[in-house]
Protein backbone atom coordinates (compact mmCIF):
# COMPACT_ATOMS: atom_id res chain seq x y z
CA UNK A 1 0.00 0.00 0.00
CA UNK A 2 1.73 3.85 -1.10
CA UNK A 3 2.13 5.46 1.54
CA UNK A 4 0.42 9.04 1.12
CA UNK A 5 1.94 12.56 2.49
CA UNK A 6 -0.09 15.69 3.77
CA UNK A 7 0.29 16.89 0.08
CA UNK A 8 -1.17 14.09 -1.80
CA UNK A 9 2.23 12.76 -2.89
CA UNK A 10 2.45 8.63 -2.76
CA UNK A 11 5.47 6.67 -2.63
CA UNK A 12 6.76 4.91 -5.87
CA UNK A 13 9.63 2.51 -5.40
CA UNK A 14 11.24 1.67 -9.03
CA UNK A 15 12.99 -1.59 -8.93
CA UNK A 16 16.80 -1.72 -9.71
CA UNK A 17 17.70 -2.35 -13.16
CA UNK A 18 20.52 -4.94 -15.00
CA UNK A 19 23.96 -2.77 -14.09
CA UNK A 20 23.74 -2.09 -17.70
CA UNK A 21 20.47 -0.17 -17.35
CA UNK A 22 19.60 3.30 -17.38
CA UNK A 23 19.89 4.45 -13.80
CA UNK A 24 16.46 6.32 -14.17
CA UNK A 25 12.91 5.78 -15.58
CA UNK A 26 11.15 9.04 -17.05
CA UNK A 27 7.69 8.70 -17.02
CA UNK A 28 5.80 11.78 -18.80
CA UNK A 29 1.88 12.64 -17.91
CA UNK A 30 0.48 15.52 -19.57
CA UNK A 31 3.21 17.45 -21.19
CA UNK A 32 5.19 16.97 -17.55
CA UNK A 33 8.12 14.83 -17.05
CA UNK A 34 9.61 13.04 -14.21
CA UNK A 35 12.94 11.62 -13.92
CA UNK A 36 13.18 8.65 -11.00
CA UNK A 37 15.81 7.25 -10.25
CA UNK A 38 15.93 3.42 -9.94
CA UNK A 39 16.46 1.06 -6.40
CA UNK A 40 14.95 4.25 -4.26
CA UNK A 41 11.69 5.49 -3.36
CA UNK A 42 10.32 8.39 -4.64
CA UNK A 43 7.07 10.55 -3.72
CA UNK A 44 5.24 11.47 -6.95
CA UNK A 45 1.50 12.48 -7.67
CA UNK A 46 -1.05 9.81 -7.79
CA UNK A 47 -0.99 10.15 -11.15
CA UNK A 48 2.63 9.55 -11.94
CA UNK A 49 1.94 6.25 -9.56
CA UNK A 50 -0.91 5.53 -11.73
CA UNK A 51 0.96 5.55 -14.92
CA UNK A 52 3.99 3.69 -13.61
CA UNK A 53 1.47 0.88 -12.74
CA UNK A 54 -0.05 1.01 -16.05
CA UNK A 55 3.32 1.18 -18.09
CA UNK A 56 4.23 -2.12 -16.06
CA UNK A 57 0.97 -4.07 -16.58
CA UNK A 58 1.28 -3.34 -20.21
CA UNK A 59 4.32 -4.29 -20.54
CA UNK A 60 3.58 -7.51 -18.67
CA UNK A 61 1.13 -8.54 -20.98
CA UNK A 62 3.21 -7.85 -23.80
CA UNK A 63 5.61 -10.05 -22.21
CA UNK A 64 3.34 -12.87 -21.91
CA UNK A 65 2.13 -12.64 -25.07
CA UNK A 66 5.82 -12.86 -26.72
CA UNK A 67 5.41 -16.31 -27.63
CA UNK A 68 2.09 -16.54 -29.34
CA UNK A 69 3.10 -13.07 -31.76
CA UNK A 70 6.68 -14.66 -32.64
CA UNK A 71 4.84 -18.25 -33.77
CA UNK A 72 2.48 -16.04 -35.78
CA UNK A 73 4.76 -14.11 -37.40
CA UNK A 74 6.32 -17.08 -38.29
CA UNK A 75 3.37 -18.61 -40.38
CA UNK A 76 2.70 -18.06 -43.66
CA UNK A 77 -0.34 -15.63 -44.45
CA UNK A 78 -3.44 -17.88 -45.69
CA UNK A 79 -3.71 -18.26 -49.20
CA UNK A 80 0.52 -16.88 -49.70
CA UNK A 81 1.48 -20.52 -49.89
Amino acid sequence: MATEKKDGRVALTIPRGAANDEPNVFISVNGVGYLLPKGKTSMVPPFVKAEYDRSVAAQNKMDEHVDELLEAANKPLPGTV
